[in-house]
């Protein structure tokens, strides 16, 4: 009964804070979006959520998300083997600088105590969560302009590769390249679609409105830049208070290090074990490189100079 009347008063007040907005939207804009919300519907979603959340009037159609992510999958897939074999031994040199470094130093040394409290619940060391705290968001300084909802429902809409090819800077592409585009399209639009949903049910258990929270391009969210799946499997409660709010310090650590810990991470494990785990987090190994650079070379300064 209670979780009843809690949904009830949740669509209200989507309804509430996006009315005003919702007036002045057009007929068109409505309706360009009834086959995702009746298959969101179909998938067991309240019907008035859901119209109350795609009545925000910030959601417009626009592929340029799609065609962004296409842009960098077909470079990929026509770049030769030994290069993309030799970039990712690499890691990025930015996370690497002095600037970057003092910060994390000067982060870790401000929070240590949460800090080894996570390490001793979780066995992850503060070096690891400030590296990847560091690279995820600068800190928590760098969390995305767009709506990670909007971002997500324009992905899920863009399953046709032919209304943004004109944006892919190729003239023309064979046959074979034109079915593999075609599939990747389907196949990324489809994650959307998921990831869109379990936003939608992240939001409705944590009370947030989801068309306010800002996110990444392809829609991950918070200072630990989770996608909205992750965000329902891994996310923890870190401070207690009773919900998850990933971009609150304590919920977003805690919740980073849960993630690690249950992928199997230990601070005793390999090095090249740790890259395994840490791509998990990020499946680039370049990412993966770059976390546990940043980590060692914070331990090294912390060894040197202390914790605080």
């Amino acid at each position: 009964m209670f979780r009843k009347f809690r949904v009830v008063l949740f669509i209200f007040l989507i309804a509430g804070v996006v009315f005003a907005a919702a007036a002045s939207a057009s007929a068109t804009d409505s309706h360009s979006w009834d086959g995702l919300k009746d298959r969101l519907v179909t998938d067991g979603f309240n019907r008035e959520y859901v119209d109350s959340v795609f009545s925000a009037s910030s959601l417009k159609y626009d592929s340029t998300m799609m065609a962004r992510k296409m842009r960098v999958l077909l470079k990929r897939r026509f770049e030769p083997p030994a290069k993309k074999v030799a970039r990712e031994k690499q890691f990025d040199e930015r996370y690497i600088s002095p600037v970057m470094l003092a910060g994390g130093y000067s982060y870790l040394r401000e929070h240590y105590d949460l800090l080894l409290k996570i390490d001793k619940r979780y066995g992850v060391a503060p070096s690891v969560v400030v590296a990847l705290l560091l690279v995820e968001t600068k800190l928590g300084f760098t969390l995305g302009n767009a709506p990670a909802f909007n971002n997500l429902a324009n992905m899920a809409a863009s399953s046709d590769p032919l209304k943004f090819f004109d944006e892919l800077g190729y003239k023309k592409l064979d046959d074979e390249d034109m079915r593999w585009l075609k599939k990747r399209t389907q196949k990324k639009a489809d994650w959307a679609y998921r990831e869109l949903s379990a936003l939608l049910k992240f939001s409705s258990d944590n009370t947030i409105v989801p068309t306010d929270i800002p996110g990444s391009p392809y829609g991950a969210f918070g200072i630990c830049q989770f996608m909205p799946s992750t965000a329902l499997h891994y996310a923890v409660d870190g401070d207690g208070d009773g919900r998850i709010d990933l971009f609150g310090r304590d919920d977003a650590l805690f919740s980073m290090a849960s993630f690690l810990e249950r992928h199997g991470w230990t601070n005793s494990l390999s090095k090249e074990k740790k890259l395994k785990v840490i791509y998990r987090y990020n499946h680039s190994m370049v990412y993966a490189r770059t976390i546990y650079e940043v980590a060692r070379q914070l331990e090294k300064i912390r060894s040197t100079f202390g914790p605080a």
